[in-house]
């Protein structure tokens, strides 16, 4: 093949997924299964949102509404924010990725830390945008003075995840607006709350950055997490009317489904699976957090749907993953700076406990 593809493609290594559950369950014939390493709500979903999508599936023959008008006047009802500063696509990290492509060009750097959401550092690599990243605090949580002192001319997108996946860390409020306000206007600062349901219930200092007044600041939120619909795909992005309008443009023109959007809507009615969810969220990093204090584990205290534990190095993390494979239980090993880390996010009660007795075991 003559064709040359481009240094900035070819350099990416491409997203290599590993045996499918059936595959595993033949493998080790498991009686008991917890699957804990994707940060999904094993819940299930909302009842309405699936009704939602059984009766849309009646018009899938026909192109789905391209500015998601309906849900767009939901969520800016629920939100308090107009619907002309709301965009929504493929999931917040697709959002994400038209947000680089429209933004940025040329020597424009794209700013954020080390040890944060993995597909942060391929979009920009894949957008052709250099991506500088500043290591984490010892306490693995963004280390925003370090972030603001290498802010430069070519400097045109801050991102921040708040809370930090994967190390459950959050950034206060008062840290939000100090810094803020010390950045230039003219840099725009993504702040994605994709565990925002979970964060705010966690901790009352925890921001809402979609009250906060900067013209220079977009939010990210998804349905995957809290809501439970990870698997049809939808998030959003909240910001100034211009950079919204600037992100549409990079859309792709029937961006999220008609199915996607249906969920969205039914998902957005039940305020009971909601609360269910965050409910079962808090209990199991109680239970989590009890359990590996009382087993003499290493972990960071956590504001999202899943905790970090940190072990001596990757030699025993693999001895940890491998060990608890073989048992039902599917976590996440992390890699980088993070390596000696693994990743285990909240189930349902039962989940939680098969893993604490699983990992005792191993």
């Amino acid at each position: 093949m003559n064709i040359q593809v481009p240094d900035h493609i070819s350099s990416i290594k491409r997203y290599q997924p590993g045996k499918t559950i059936p595959q595993l369950q033949e493998e080790f014939g498991w009686e008991k299964v917890a699957i804990l390493w994707n940060n999904e709500n094993t819940l299930g979903y909302s009842p309405k949102s699936k009704e939602a999508v059984i009766k849309a599936y009646d018009t899938i023959n026909y192109y789905p509404d391209p500015i998601s008008e309906d849900l767009r006047e939901k969520l800016s009802k629920k939100i308090e924010r107009p619907k002309e500063e709301i965009i929504l696509g493929n999931g917040s990290e697709s959002v994400l990725m038209l947000t680089i492509r429209a933004l940025c060009s040329g020597d424009d750097e794209f700013l954020t830390s080390g040890g944060s959401f993995v597909i942060v550092y391929n979009w920009a690599r894949i957008n052709n945008v250099r991506c500088v990243s500043m290591p984490l605090t010892e306490g693995y949580g963004f280390d925003l003075e370090a972030i603001k002192s290498r802010i430069n001319r070519n400097t045109k997108v801050i991102y921040l995840a708040n809370v930090n996946n994967p190390t459950g860390t959050m950034i206060s409020k008062a840290e939000l607006e100090d810094f803020m306000q010390n950045v230039p206007d003219h840099i725009l600062v993504i702040v994605d709350e994709a565990y925002f349901e979970f964060s705010e219930s966690l901790h009352e200092d925890f921001p809402n950055s979609l009250k906060m007044n900067y013209s220079n600041l977009l939010t990210l939120r998804t349905f995957s997490k809290a809501y439970g619909i990870a698997g049809v795909r939808l998030g959003y992005a909240v910001g100034h009317e211009k950079i919204i309008e600037s992100i549409a443009k990079t859309k792709l023109t029937f961006e999220p489904t008609a199915l996607a959007q249906a969920a969205g809507l039914g998902a957005l009615e039940d305020t009971d699976f909601l609360a269910k969810t965050i409910e079962n969220n808090t209990k199991g990093l109680k239970y989590f957090s009890t359990e590996l204090t009382r087993l003499g584990i290493q972990f960071v205290p956590s504001y999202g749907n899943f905790i970090m534990t940190a072990w001596k190095d990757q030699k025993e993390v693999d001895k940890i993953f491998n060990g608890l494979m073989k048992k039902g239980v599917l976590v996440r090993p992390l890699a980088g700076s993070l390596e000696h880390c693994i990743r285990v996010s909240v189930g349902r009660p039962e989940e939680n406990q098969h893993f604490i007795h699983s990992l005792e075991n191993v």
